[in-house]
């Protein structure tokens, strides 16, 4: 009996749970409110992304039929709002209509119909409008203008003078918003408060743009003229500077050679930008003409302008300003240059880029990039000045514009006298010089006083031979017929080897290579990283009768072991440290060491 009732029971809740997952999304759409579950939502957001266009209709049907029904939530309204938005049709219009009564679901009603493409919502919107007030009325008029519905345009040059700022200031908009014939004439002749009047300007001027990219230029053009000579909103004069530049063919460059005088520093400033839009060949020569009279800041705009416009023409202005008093003029000239510049601003450059602060460094920066031809050799010829440190800046500019042809030229530099050029030559070599130039490099380091800094030249020369290990090997192997002491500079490098072979060499130098080699060879195994050194240093410290050799070996031996990339196990590295132990005769040493010892057995 008990199972029977199970069995019952089991169906008719599975029958529930059936009829609930097949329930109509749609039919609990009117009681939904924010916060709760949004299962049938996303239900119906699956539909629509499903559906093709035919299938539309019917979800529309179902969507209005939800916002009818008198317990309708405003969450309802805003979500079907959302969805109309996207499918919605004619059918949905009059029902969206109906909902500008009320205040709360008005702007949700509005945005779903201010993207939808019939006729009868500009009829709609028109006629509601006319019984409107307060919110809802700016909003529709919000929403007209967004469509650019021309009639508005009689109705809201009804509203200017309203006592309701709103309502004044949503019309103004409206107007340019809309834009075209009507709405600049009535712009031009609104009477306004005086408060509006800055407004005005600028919606007309908004209006005068829409009406030139209608096909009406020639009215826009007029109405931008009287504006820039006449209008007292300065956002509006800088908009109608722009219309005239846009639009207005050769008036435009009348506008920006007048605005570029004007006293007004923002007014100069847009009129520099606007002329980088300028198809006009003689922008160029305005600008430069008018360059050297601005004030500082108007120049570092025109000078911008100059180098987006890339004309070679404004060369000579750009380098009179490159001998600017003010520093932000000379900055914003050498940047320039990578536009406008050609071989022959090399020198200038150079001179600037040998000093310090951000005039140096655009100059630097132009120096890296300048595409001209001719550019590399004039910094090639730069190399013989008598100014080190312009000799300096042009190796390392070669350098970093990878000019390999140079490479000849840096290793005889490095030879010179002059310790000056030859520390630029290096610098220039380093990371710079290849393989290639592995026995030019050998050669200058059997010269060298700084026989370290051409060794590190040397050793990233080295770079293409392979890995470190096998890069170390072939330099060793190519400075067999070298001197003493350069091997001994190179054997230093052993330890920047670090693999097996390098290991062999050092050991092998120091156990049967010449005497001046042995102190190198020893220190080269001391600044070993990895513990393949420590049995040829504990080999060392035992054999060695240098006490140097097995303070600093036995310091290298701990230093290794404490590292934890060591792959000793505990137990050996207690047993080396303790046959290091019976190696040292210094109570110090014998202290560190057993210091060690302690550690090991810590950690263990």
């Amino acid at each position: 009996m008990n199972k029977c009732l199970s069995l019952t029971f089991t169906f008719f809740a599975a029958l529930a749970l059936s009829a609930s997952a097949q329930a109509d999304p749609y039919a609990e759409l009117p009681a939904y409110d924010f916060g709760k579950k949004s299962e049938m939502l996303a239900a119906i957001q699956q539909e629509i992304r499903e559906a093709k266009p035919a299938g539309y209709p019917a979800i529309e049907a179902k969507l209005i039929a939800a916002i009818a029904k008198p317990e309708a939530t405003y969450a309802c309204k805003k979500f079907v709002c959302e969805q109309l938005r996207m499918i919605g049709s004619e059918a949905c219009v009059a029902p969206l209509l109906k909902m500008l009564g009320e205040e709360k679901s008005a702007d949700v009603a509005r945005l779903a119909l201010e993207n939808l493409p019939c006729k009868a919502v500009c009829d709609g919107l028109l006629a509601a409008l006319k019984s409107s007030s307060g919110k809802i009325q700016i909003g529709i008029i919000n929403t007209l203008a967004a469509r650019q519905n021309p009639e508005l345009v009689g109705v809201v040059t009804g509203y200017l003078g309203s006592g309701n700022a709103d309502l004044v200031r949503a019309s103004l908009q409206a107007l340019g918003r809309v834009g075209g014939a009507g709405a600049v004439a009535a712009l031009k002749s609104a009477k306004v408060a005086a408060e509006f009047e800055p407004l005005r300007e600028r919606t007309l001027m908004d209006a005068a743009f829409n009406l030139a990219k209608s096909g009406g230029k020639d009215e826009a053009v007029a109405v931008f003229e009287e504006e820039f000579a006449k209008g007292k909103s300065q956002p509006a004069v800088i908009a109608a500077l722009n219309g005239l530049v846009d639009f207005g063919g050769a008036k435009g460059l009348d506008a920006v050679r007048s605005a570029l005088k004007d006293q007004q520093l923002p007014l100069a400033l847009a009129a520099a930008k606007a002329a980088q839009r300028m198809e006009s060949k003689g922008v160029t020569m305005e600008l430069c003409m008018a360059l050297p009279g601005l004030p500082a800041a108007v120049q570092v705009a025109v000078l911008r302008t100059l180098a987006e416009r890339g004309d070679k023409p404004a060369l000579p202005a750009v380098k009179t300003a490159l001998g600017s008093s003010v520093e932000a003029v000379k900055m914003e000239a050498a940047l320039a240059l990578e536009k406008v510049g050609n071989s022959s601003v090399v020198g200038d450059l150079i001179a600037l880029a040998t000093a310090e602060g951000d005039v140096a460094a655009a100059a630097q920066q132009t120096l890296g990039r300048i595409n001209a031809e001719g550019v590399n050799e004039a910094m090639t010829k730069m190399l013989d000045d008598a100014d080190a440190k312009k000799v300096r800046v042009a190796a390392l500019t070669l350098k970093a514009r990878a000019d390999r042809s140079v490479v000849p030229r840096l290793l005889k530099m490095a030879g010179s006298e002059n310790k000056d050029v030859r520390g630029a030559a290096l610098d220039a070599l380093d990371g710079f010089a290849g393989a290639e130039e592995m026995p030019a490099l050998l050669a200058l380091l059997e010269k060298a006083d700084n026989k370290d800094k051409v060794a590190s030249v040397l050793w990233k020369a080295t770079q293409a031979l392979g890995k470190e290990d096998e890069r170390f090997a072939k330099l060793w192997a190519s400075a067999s017929g070298c001197s003493e002491a350069t091997k001994a500079t190179l054997i230093s490098l052993a330890s920047t080897g670090a693999g097996a072979e390098s290991l062999k060499i050092a050991r092998e130098t120091f156990t049967s290579g010449p005497a001046a080699l042995k102190d190198p060879a020893a220190r080269a195994l001391f600044n070993w990283k990895s513990d393949a050194a420590v049995a040829p240093i504990m080999d060392l410290v035992a054999k060695s009768g240098d006490a140097k050799h097995k303070i600093l070996g036995a310091r290298a031996v701990v230093r290794i072991l404490n590292d934890r990339k060591c792959s000793f196990n505990a137990k050996k590295k207690t047993e080396t440290l303790q046959k290091l132990l019976t190696l040292m005769e210094r109570p110090e040493d014998k202290k560190m060491i057993e210091g060690a010892i302690a550690t090991v057995v810590k950690k263990k």
